[in-house]
This record gives C-alpha cells, sequence and structure tokens, in this order.
C-alpha cells in the first residue's frame, strides 16, 4: 500500500522535488541505463528500456532537473556501450540537449561480439523449448514472462562463477537453448555494440563523454589481481584510442560492494581515473568517494513516477526508513 502510494505521488512532479529538498538537499543522483530499443525486446531484460519511455523520461529531466556531465547534479550513464546508444539514446538527447557519460566494455567495440548475458536473451527469444533442464535446475519458458523470470534466476547464478568458467557455462546453455555461442550479431541487433566509428561521431557531439568498463566485461571480484589491474588499464588505455583523449572515469561491471574491492579503488587512483560508478543505490553528497558513487538503475518496469522518485533520491529514502520492501 505504502509502494502504490509513493508511486502516485510520484506522478506529480512536484512532490519528489519537495521531498527531495526535506530529505536529502544536497545530494546528487546518477541514473544508470544500458540499451535504449525502437521496440521491446521478446524477453523482457531490465537493461533494455524502450524509446519511448526513455523519450519522457528525459524530457521530464530537461524541465525539472540541472543534468550536467559527471559529475552530477543528476547525471545520466550508460553501462557497456550498446549500438543503441547512438542510434537511439543519442537523439533524443541531442533534442533535449542533455550530456550523457557511455562506459565502454572495450573488447566488444567495433566487434560481431556481446556480452554474454545478451546471448542468453537472443537464446531464449528464439527457442522452441517450453521447459529447459539444465545443470541440475528446472526452468519454465511456457511464455514470455516465465523465459524473463528464467532469464533474470539464470544470470544470478552464472555470476557466481569465475568469468572463464561463466563463460563456458553459458556456451553450454546457449547450445542446450538451440541456439549458436558464437554467431555473428548482425548490425541492428538490440544486442550489438557500437562501432570505433560511432564512438566517434558521439564524442563529437559534444554531449558524450567516454569512460572504460573493462575489457571483457569480466566481474572484477572472480580474477586474479594481474588480471583485474589489466582488465582496468587496458580498458583505460583502449578508451584514450578510441577517443583521442585519457580517460578518467570508470563503471565497475556489476557494481555491487562484493564485486570489486579496495585493490581495483587503489588502481583506479594510480591511473589518475577521477570518477568511478558502482551500482549501489542511493545519493551522492560530500560523504561518498568518487571512486565508489553510487547509482539508480532504470529498466523497462521504471514507470515515469517510479523514475521522479528515484531522480529524487525519494524511493532510497523510503527504504532506508524500512517503508518500502
Amino acid at each position: 500500500m505504502i509502494k502504490s502510494l509513493a508511486y502516485r505521488l510520484g506522478s506529480f512532479a512536484a512532490v519528489p522535488r519537495l521531498l527531495q529538498q526535506a530529505f536529502v538537499p544536497d545530494a546528487a543522483a546518477i541514473l544508470m541505463y544500458h540499451a535504449v530499443t525502437k521496440l521491446p525486446l521478446a524477453v523482457e531484460d531490465w537493461c533494455f528500456v524502450g524509446e519511448q519511455q526513455f523519450r519522457d523520461q528525459m524530457l521530464y529531466l530537461k524541465k525539472h532537473c540541472q543534468v550536467v556531465p559527471l559529475l552530477p547534479i543528476v547525471a545520466l550513464t550508460f553501462d557497456d556501450g550498446f549500438q543503441n546508444n547512438c542510434g537511439v539514446a543519442l537523439p533524443i538527447l541531442q533534442e533535449v540537449g542533455l550530456p550523457a557519460t557511455v562506459f565502454l566494455a572495450t573488447d566488444f567495440i567495433g566487434s560481431d561480439d556481446t556480452p554474454w548475458f545478451c546471448r542468453i536473451n537472443e537464446a531464449l527469444s528464439l527457442t522452441t523449448l517450453t521447459r529447459l533442464d539444465w545443470d541440475g535446475e528446472t526452468y519454465d519458458l511456457s511464455n514470455r514472462q516465465r523465459r524473463a523470470e528464467a532469464h533474470a534466476r539464470l544470470q544470478v547464478r552464472l555470476k557466481r562463477f569465475r568469468h572463464p568458467e561463466l563463460l563456458e557455462k553459458t556456451t553450454q546453455l546457449i547450445t542446450a537453448l538451440g541456439d549458436r555461442p558464437g554467431k555473428s550479431i548482425s548490425h541492428g541487433s538490440p544486442y550489438r555494440m557500437l562501432s570505433a566509428a560511432e564512438v566517434a561521431e558521439m564524442a563529437g557531439t559534444g554531449l558524450i563523454e567516454f569512460g572504460a568498463h573493462t575489457c571483457s566485461h569480466a566481474i572484477l571480484s572472480g580474477l586474479s589481481p594481474a588480471e583485474r589491474s589489466q582488465e582496468i588499464a587496458a580498458s583505460l588505455a583502449a578508451v584514450e584510442r578510441l577517443t583521442g583523449s585519457p580517460c578518467s572515469l570508470f563503471a565497475y561491471p556489476n557494481g555491487r560492494v562484493i564485486d570489486y574491492g579496495p585493490c581495483d579503488v587503489a588502481t583506479l587512483h594510480d591511473r589518475k581515473v577521477n570518477v568511478a560508478v558502482t551500482t549501489v543505490t542511493g545519493p551522492n553528497d560530500r560523504s561518498v568517494s568518487p571512486l565508489e558513487m553510487r547509482r539508480y538503475m532504470v529498466g523497462p518496469g521504471t514507470s515515469i513516477g517510479q523514475f521522479k522518485l528515484l531522480t529524487h533520491h525519494v524511493l532510497w529514502k523510503l527504504q532506508t526508513l524500512s517503508l518500502l520492501s
């Protein structure tokens, strides 16, 4: 009941802004997106937001918030580096004049490859199976909703493995679903990643800045110290090559507190990274380290009311007061 009331309050623009002034007046919000698509995916994934939904959110920010490059008052970020960041999101950002930061998983840029979770999503959307018995568990694939639930469960499960084992199990899973694990991702696919030319095009608009997101999108805590350092250093160098400017921004893959550690923060500091972002939820005030900034994730299920409450930290405040589960 409290959650329903909160979402209704969010439909009134002034309410979230007034609550922010009362609760967290000096905090900045960083919003996290991944992909923006013209059409919905066959199997819904939290990382893929619809074009009209994104447009409505940007129009709200344009009217009611001060949006600036990282660092915030409100900052827009995109993880991974999907091609639709250029083809779908960029025209909307240009239309409303809002800047954003795109964090590149650099091994995928200019390739026919895509991150592992995208391959699983596509395989689930194409499979003729209505039930999957795999690796000791059963997944109901009988309809769109069940497939989305299976995708979420599979991601949680696979993220527990070190990156090499995760990729091996992903290959086995995709084969079990009847898809080809290493097939090329075509141009126009929602899973297609940016090309070097598209990165240059976006940088040339003056609205988009780029950061690093490791090379392989591996969760750092599952790697050896040498591998962690290499993933960070090589991705920073790759972004510099792509943009022609030193890279001082970074996003931790998966981004929870357990997904990175003090050694990674130290590496970023040594590499002169100014700002690094996590997926830890919350506002950013003077107490938050610039190398462990918090973000609010925006997904396809985020209504415009929720979006307003996220942007103004109201949902976070209600959760800290244990009023929302």
